[in-house]
């Protein structure tokens, strides 16, 4: 032999390859695929000899190695299982098990697999039962995960046709199976519109739309409005929405003090009773340093926002009535995703105050979400360009006063009927 062949021998004899095909290093096959979904797979193998390292490894190209996404599985020899997670859904991959010892890295044979198609989960809304004045009793059946866990199911409901988990809503466990949710805070003598709901990884599905009717309690309509009977020492009768407004949950009109009609400017340069400033006042004065003098103390029936908007006998709350209502339970909650106060009577039916915040030099709300301002019809005797309100936020309820230039909610009342 030639020195230059015999050179040639030693570096092949020399030369390691670190990833060698099967049964050439330590003994290893890939054996089943189950559990299969759209993102995760679990993959079975054997090791026939004592290795460093064991696992599988996996790709969208075939024989994949440890470059490539892989797990490790412990060592030694046995039988071991693998989690693959992290993959496409409806993606095809190729599996392979391997072992490294000393002399590097084999391979069982390549698997295939195809990962399942993720959809929302598919799921049925029960019957309605149980239906009082203000609750009910619902739920569903998630027949279908959708190819993903269901983290998430329950019912959600509104006023409006097709509610969704955004709008008020329960959470009633997770995975697929049937499910009972219990409904609470709802409005007497109201219709309500409800389905059941599941989530997954992909998104949202919902059942098919039901809708029921509460009971009615102490409750009716007075020229087109509803009104509910909370059981107050006067009488009084309050309204279900604020002037302007369908809804309980919706913010409604605003309106300065004494005015009927809402406008885009709200100062005192807009203000109908003053000639452009806070001591100019026209009307509704008993103070000679705010303007002329007129000892009305209490809007007429012509500048009450409620009488010009709902007529009947639709009017402003007084002072007096604003504070009464203060004695109620008052419950800091969020209805079809407005925030507000839900206001409880002796009877047990309420009433829902959204905090639609004021507007002041623009028709944009201030603090709307958070804070609640509300016309009273009195006047503020010591401040006479002030009138009385009820203001509130979370965790503070009261009656107060402000600048009668701002444009704040009305919430109606009227007499015992």
């Amino acid at each position: 032999m030639s020195m230059i062949g015999l050179i040639v021998l030693m570096m092949a004899s020399c030369r390691k390859d670190p990833e060698m095909p099967s049964g050439e290093l330590v003994n290893i096959k890939t054996n089943e695929i189950t559990e299969i979904t759209g993102f995760s797979a679990v993959v079975s193998a054997y090791v026939g000899a004592d290795c460093d390292e064991r696992g599988v490894c996996w790709s969208i190209s075939s024989n994949p190695t440890v470059s490539d996404s892989h797990t490790t599985d412990g060592s030694g020899m046995g039988s071991f299982t693998s989690s693959i997670t992290g993959l496409w859904t409806n993606t095809t991959y190729y599996v392979r098990a391997y072992a490294t010892d000393s002399k590097g890295t084999s391979y069982g044979e390549q698997k295939i697999f195809i990962t399942s198609r993720v959809s929302v989960p598919t799921v049925t809304t029960s019957s309605v039962s149980n239906i009082t004045r203000s609750t009910a009793t619902c739920g569903g059946n998630v027949t279908s995960d959708g190819g993903a866990t269901v983290t998430a199911r329950g019912v959600c409901w509104s006023t409006s046709p097709n509610p969704l988990v955004s709008n008020s809503h329960t959470t009633n466990g997770s995975g697929t199976g049937s499910f009972t949710s219990s409904i609470t805070e709802l409005w007497a003598n109201t219709t309500y519109y409800i389905r059941a709901y599941a989530t997954n990884s992909r998104g949202t599905g919902y059942g098919e739309q039901k809708s029921f009717t509460t009971l009615s309690g102490g409750g009716g309509e007075i020229n087109g409005h509803a009104y509910v009977d909370l059981g107050l020492p006067s009488g009084t009768l309050w309204a279900t929405c604020n002037v302007g407004a369908s809804k309980p949950e919706d913010y409604g009109d605003y309106f300065a003090w004494g005015e009927t009609e809402t406008k885009s400017t709200y100062n005192w340069s807009t203000y109908k009773w003053c000639n452009g400033s806070y001591n100019t006042l026209t009307k509704y004065n008993t103070d000679s340093s705010h303007g002329t003098v007129d000892n009305k103390r209490v809007l007429e029936l012509a500048d009450d926002a409620a009488r010009a908007n709902w007529g009947g006998a639709w009017r402003m709350p007084t002072y007096d009535e604003m504070h009464e209502l203060t004695d109620c339970t008052w419950t800091w909650t969020t209805q079809d995703g407005k925030n507000g106060y839900r206001v409880t009577g002796s009877t047990g039916t309420s009433i829902f105050l959204p905090a639609a915040g004021y507007k002041s030099y623009s028709d944009s709300p201030h603090q709307a979400g958070s804070h609640g301002y509300y016309w009273s019809s009195s006047l503020r005797i010591a401040d006479t360009d002030n009138a009385y309100d009820l203001y509130f936020y979370s965790g503070n309820v009261n009656t107060n006063n402000d600048y009668r230039e701002y444009g704040q909610s009305v919430r109606p009342v009227c007499a015992a009927r």
